[in-house]
């Protein structure tokens, strides 16, 4: 695991959402500098403990600036980087994502069907943490994740590189078996108790939904994942 020890790249990092399992803060400072990174761990969810100087020194050597973060082996990529090199032309967008079990199922689906990435909101979301990355079971290291600060946008620039961007949608009229996938395809997942956005389905060129008994109220989140990404990844391989 590689550690940030200086405050301004750590506070960068809590800003854009890299995947930081957890912060040390030396339990003397209470300046300006160190409240703006505990308010950035409580936006991002990264646990932070206060620990005594010579605790955080063995971390972070004795001229530290009284912080020390371990990083997760995670590469995130910038969405254009992804695009230039997709080959499957299948893309996840994750709307809001809470929980980081539920993120790390998906990024394994994700890996399984051979995704180009997953394109995630910085903002709200569950971090890029050692839970997510065991739920994963590895695989947050294999699909590349691109932040994302503005998905209206971001999913524009998916557009613009071919792709036709379906949302999942409970209530939607088209059945998810129905949609063909074979062409390049984002498929937008929405939050555990909301759902996708109304602007992003809106943003979307097709919403689908996942039949089931309405015995239950709601699929999981990873659990829709995992349908609509196999119904995607079969087609794709049924076109060759």
């Amino acid at each position: 695991m590689a550690a940030i020890t200086s405050l301004n790249a750590l506070v960068e990092a809590l800003r854009d959402g890299a995947p930081i399992n957890k912060v040390l803060l030396n339990s003397t400072r209470r300046d300006a500098r160190i409240a703006t990174v505990i308010e950035w761990c409580r936006r991002r969810k990264v646990v932070f403990q206060f620990v005594p100087g010579e605790a955080l020194a063995r971390k972070a050597g004795a001229r530290n600036q009284g912080v020390w973060a371990e990083v997760s082996p995670v590469r995130f990529s910038a969405i254009e980087e992804m695009l230039a090199a997709a080959r499957t032309g299948l893309v996840v967008v994750l709307d809001g994502i809470e929980d980081t079990g539920n993120l790390g199922a998906i990024v394994r689906t994700a890996a399984a069907v051979e995704a180009d990435g997953i394109v995630l909101s910085v903002r709200g979301s569950a971090p890029v943490n050692d839970t997510a990355w065991k739920t994963s079971a590895g695989a947050l290291g294999k699909v590349p994740l691109v932040p994302s600060r503005n998905l209206a946008r971001d999913i524009e620039k998916l557009k613009a590189g071919g792709f036709w961007v379906v949302a999942a949608d409970q209530r939607a009229g088209m059945k998810f078996y129905e949609y063909d996938f074979k062409g390049p395809t984002a498929v937008i997942l929405g939050n555990e108790g909301k759902g996708v956005s109304p602007l992003l389905k809106k943003i979307a060129d097709q919403l689908l939904a996942v039949p089931h008994s309405p015995a239950v109220e709601s699929l999981n989140v990873s659990a829709a994942a995992a349908i609509l990404l196999f119904e995607a990844y079969r087609q794709k391989q049924g076109k060759k």
